[in-house]
């Protein structure tokens, strides 16, 4: 048998989910992972009598997204079909919500190049507990916001941050159990969850953990976690006022195969809207993300050059306009929108950073045509070339 540990911050989440489970003095709550909810069509019920005589009545919604992109510069001109996602939302019962989400990755991987795959994003269900949500299944790790609101069609740019590739390896899923509270009034959310952790591999067999890719190789599988101790997983998300949220993020657990090294990330995401003072500006989101993965090495580890920190950082800055000749094309939904964003990563190796600008129309909330423009620099290396990326995205 490995090592056990129990670190401080194992301690204080089983903490935290003691007090979720034995506490009924909350309103169930249900975790943010896209806009499931608002943009699923078609409802289909019916009923199935067996030999049994029980009677079956589904309410079921059916729906995803698909997105394409467009990658220009002197080296490439790629189109790429990145995502086709479809999303299932049942009401099993009036306690019992199931929802779930697949991903098909460049067609799957039966196409000519080999590189697609299809995976389970999320699939759990939620049973309404009178005060807090149980939650199992595959589950949507609650590390940040990125990872939480992933989806292509709500996201003003073709590329997801650093922050949210290989310190928070998007999309991050592992099975688990968990519970989910909500204040009262709506103004806090807490998800913490017991997971399968990450593999990040051994002396013997190799290391997933790089300081290339980050974490990323070797995120939780959905099968085993073999002879370790669970992983703990927690947010705390506090909305002080409309339109601000603020959330704080941990996970901890071993991360080799023998359960004897740890490894802890912490993310703070802010999203705001802050005003320029200039009417005609007018409000500016703001979303902020840094996040910070200590790894705990042995010699071994180190010596085969796996980092003992990783860290990323990202801020953008979004503003909406409403131009008339959108609302004449289009109707009242349309709208554009402007977008920045400076990200910096430092996964131990050459530190890296990237700047983004990006134009966006769209002509309903649920669909976006996106133009960016996009330039990486990395440390002691020559600057490349920008590129331009063209996407599309839309719910269906």
């Amino acid at each position: 048998m490995g090592q056990q540990h129990d670190s401080p911050v194992a301690k204080w989440l089983c903490g935290l989910l003691m007090v979720a489970i034995l506490t009924s003095g909350w309103s169930p709550g249900w975790a943010q992972q896209g806009d499931l909810a608002g943009n699923l069509a078609g409802n289909l019920d019916g009923d199935l009598d067996g030999e049994s005589g029980v009677q079956w009545v589904r309410d079921v919604q059916i729906g995803g997204y698909l997105d394409l992109e467009l990658f220009i510069n002197s080296n490439r001109f790629d189109f790429r079909n990145h995502r086709l996602v479809p999303m299932l939302d049942a009401v099993v019962t009036e306690h019992v919500h199931f929802s779930c989400e697949i991903e098909f990755e460049y067609g799957g991987p039966q196409v000519a190049t080999g590189d697609g795959e299809v995976k389970v994003e999320y699939a759990h269900v939620d049973v309404d507990l009178g005060g807090w949500q149980l939650r199992t299944g595959a589950i949507l790790v609650p590390l940040g916001s990125t990872n939480l609101h992933h989806d292509s069609p709500i996201r003003p740019l073709t590329q997801r941050p650093l922050v949210a590739r290989t310190v928070v390896p998007t999309t991050l899923t592992s099975a688990g159990v968990g519970a989910l509270l909500e204040g009262a009034e709506g103004d806090w959310l807490l998800e913490i969850y017991t997971l399968n952790g990450f593999n990040g591999g051994d002396a013997i067999d190799g290391y997933n953990i790089d300081s290339t890719s980050g974490i990323r190789a070797a995120r939780p599988g959905l099968k085993k976690n073999g002879d370790r101790s669970p992983s703990l997983c927690g947010r705390f998300l506090w909305r002080p006022e409309l339109g601000t949220e603020v959330g704080l993020s941990a996970w901890n657990g071993s991360w080799d195969a023998q359960g004897e090294l740890d490894l802890t990330i912490a993310v703070i995401d802010v999203t705001t809207e802050v005003t320029a003072g200039i009417d005609t500006v007018g409000p500016i989101e703001v979303q902020l993300e840094v996040a910070r993965v200590a790894i705990e090495l042995d010699a071994p580890a180190r010596s085969a050059g796996v980092p003992a920190e990783l860290a990323a950082s990202s801020i953008q800055l979004s503003r909406r306009f409403y131009p008339a000749i959108l609302e004449r094309w289009f109707g009242a939904e349309s709208s554009s929108g402007l977008t920045l964003r400076f990200e910096g990563e430092d996964l131990g190796g050459h530190r890296k950073r990237r700047s983004t600008i990006g134009f966006n129309i769209r002509p309903s909330d649920e669909t976006i045509f996106k133009f960016d423009l996009e330039r990486v620099k990395v440390e002691d290396q020559a600057d490349p070339d920008a590129t331009i990326i063209c996407s599309m995205a839309t719910y269906f």
